[in-house]
């Protein structure tokens, strides 16, 4: 597997620490709450969906799913695990979306934005390809404690990541009904994802970008304290909040 395949959050029965876990529990709180705009009749678009187990979430809820990943190994392990006959996964350039016009009621799109490089043409694909009245649900990493205002993100997957104010500006080129939320955990959970990400004072030419991947992990294990037991955290310590400001990740429910 490459380091790029790596970023995908895996759902498995043991964590090499504590942090990973907290990572997997925040995307799937994600998508239990997206559940709450599905009803049996949606048709929903669930753009980059990773290893799948998200988009199959879904689909025990909606009439039709169809599940986005710019890597075909990924398509292939999903389409294998999960596939059936509501839920398909299917390989996408990140650009044009192979929809008509008002065929979607709801799409998701989780941690992927600051991954794409011409944001604006994006998110008018996605408005593109929403029913009226349909309804976009996106998370994206909060830039407020991450990186200092002139730093690029350290992680070198992402292009950009945005301030609240700087996501609700962009989707309201787009979308006329808007509403700018954030994702926060308990003082525990909190403490342990602000750790991983938060500024380094000391990393003023953001060096951390340049250590590999698989490397962090190591020395964040070691920190850790090693592996951690999937039990000790649930999704129910993670919440919405609209106070976004130590929010750990910013959430978007847009309305065309």
């Amino acid at each position: 597997m490459s380091e790029k395949a790596g970023l995908r959050i895996y759902p498995t029965d043991f964590y090499k620490s504590k942090e990973e876990y907290i990572l997997y529990l925040k995307h799937l709180f994600a998508y239990e709450f997206a559940r709450n705009f599905i009803s049996e009749n949606s048709f929903v678009l669930d753009i980059g969906s990773g290893e799948g187990y998200g988009a199959y979430l879904l689909s025990q809820q909606a009439k039709k799913v169809v599940g986005f990943e710019v890597d075909v190994g990924a398509v292939d392990h999903a389409s294998k695990k999960y596939s059936s006959n509501n839920l398909a996964f299917v390989l996408y350039n990140g650009m044009k979306i192979p929809f008509s016009d008002n065929y979607f009621h709801c799409v998701t799109c989780f941690q992927v934005i600051e991954h794409v490089a011409d944001d604006e043409l994006f998110v008018s694909e996605i408005f593109r390809v929403l029913k009226k009245g349909g309804i976009l649900i996106l998370t994206t990493p909060n830039r407020t404690y991450r990186l200092w205002s002139w730093q690029k993100p350290w992680n070198k997957y992402h292009v950009r990541e945005y301030y609240p104010s700087e996501l609700e500006e962009l989707m309201k080129k787009y979308f006329p009904s808007i509403k700018i939320l954030g994702i926060k955990g308990t003082e525990d959970v909190q403490r342990i994802e602000i750790n991983r990400v938060k500024i380094n004072k000391f990393d003023f030419l953001n060096l951390r970008r340049f250590v590999p991947i698989r490397i962090g992990r190591m020395l964040r294990k070691l920190l850790d304290g090693g592996g951690s037991n999937k039990m000790d955290y649930t999704v129910k310590d993670f919440y919405i909040t609209e106070d976004t400001r130590q929010a750990l990740d910013i959430l978007a429910i847009c309305r065309k």
